[in-house]
């Protein structure tokens, strides 16, 4: 499933007086999409204002990533890859045209978290020509709220943690459940099954790198809860 929302960029009167020609306005920065949601997207109108066609070229910023989503976006005639920032290709705008091509994909992954992406169209020829917006997308646990109040996990302790790291879980009877610790790169490092209604488990972090991890409790492929450990040694 994915979700689709448009925001219109029309012509801002007040950009005029500086001379720019790449303009917007009407931004809508919020994008909302649940876990189980595979892709958010956001798309853009830019318009030129000026009386001279612009090769026009986009550059994404990470602005606040949240940690394991990952972004990647459209412009002109090409969709890039994730870890692209910079478009290879410019997209021609004529004057008093707009271009649609702009296509932000967010990818959540199944986690609970908001991401910033901020991105700047400018002109390749004059790159000072340029407007700047930005796209806050975020990924809510809609969809689970009863899977979330039958299964739940406690905090980590301790929290850094140099060697051993302690939880407790408790889930509905019946409940298959797993909790996995994935990296920042997004690889699982460890998944240990759990099926009995409550219990404690201690983890052994004398195998990792010091960093930052996420430990999850999912249920049926769903995240039901994440948060983040710190390992510190």
């Amino acid at each position: 499933m994915k979700k689709l929302f448009t925001a219109v960029l029309i012509c801002a009167g007040s950009l005029f007086a500086n001379g720019q020609n790449l303009i917007y306005n009407n931004l809508t920065s919020d994008v909302v999409g649940s876990i189980e949601d595979s892709v958010i997207q956001a798309t853009v109108l830019v318009v030129n204002s000026g009386s001279n066609p612009i090769d026009a070229s986009l550059k994404a910023y990470n602005t606040n990533l949240y940690p394991l989503a990952e972004h990647s976006f459209c412009w002109g005639i090409l969709c890039n890859g994730v870890g692209t920032m910079v478009s290879p290709v410019t997209s021609t705008i004529n004057p008093g045209a707009s271009d649609n091509t702009f296509r932000g994909d967010y990818f959540g992954h199944g986690y609970v978290g908001s991401s910033t992406i901020s991105y700047t169209v400018f002109d390749n020829n004059n790159p000072t020509d340029s407007v700047q917006f930005a796209v806050n997308y975020h990924i809510t646990p809609v969809g689970i709220s009863q899977l979330e109040q039958n299964n739940t996990m406690s905090k980590l302790y301790p929290n850094p943690a140099k060697g051993l790291t302690a939880l407790n879980y408790q889930l509905k009877k019946g409940t298959k459940a797993e909790i996995k610790i994935v990296n920042m790169l997004g690889k699982t490092i460890n998944s240990i099954p759990v099926s009995s209604s409550n219990g404690n488990i201690v983890l052994s972090t004398t195998d990792y790198p010091n960093g930052v991890y996420m430990v999850a409790l999912t249920v049926g492929g769903k995240n039901i809860a994440v948060q983040k450990l710190v390992v510190n040694r």
